[in-house]
């Protein structure tokens, strides 16, 4: 009969259980926000796409912010044409 005796040290690096333990990468928290695409123009010119990318989950308060962010840029909202939720 063959007597074996192994330390704890090579029992562990048997069991692969010797290196210092891997962290995981932790997982990206996913962002959401809400799209709202508005058709505006400026001083009565024809009428272009305006995107606004709020942090907001009311889409009303979405729609109210990118209104107001059009404003500022001294252009005139014509309509709203689509607003919605993207998560990424």
């Amino acid at each position: 009969m063959t007597d074996t005796k192994l330390t704890e040290a090579e029992m562990r690096r048997a069991l692969g259980l010797d290196s210092a333990p891997q962290k995981q990468p932790m997982p990206k928290p996913s962002s959401t926000f809400t799209l709202v695409e508005l058709s505006v123009r400026k001083n009565g010119g024809s009428p272009f796409r305006f995107e606004h990318r709020s942090r907001s989950i009311s889409t009303l308060a979405a729609q109210l912010e990118a209104e107001k962010a059009a404003r500022e840029k001294g252009f005139e909202v014509w309509v709203v044409l689509n607003i919605r939720q993207v998560s990424t």
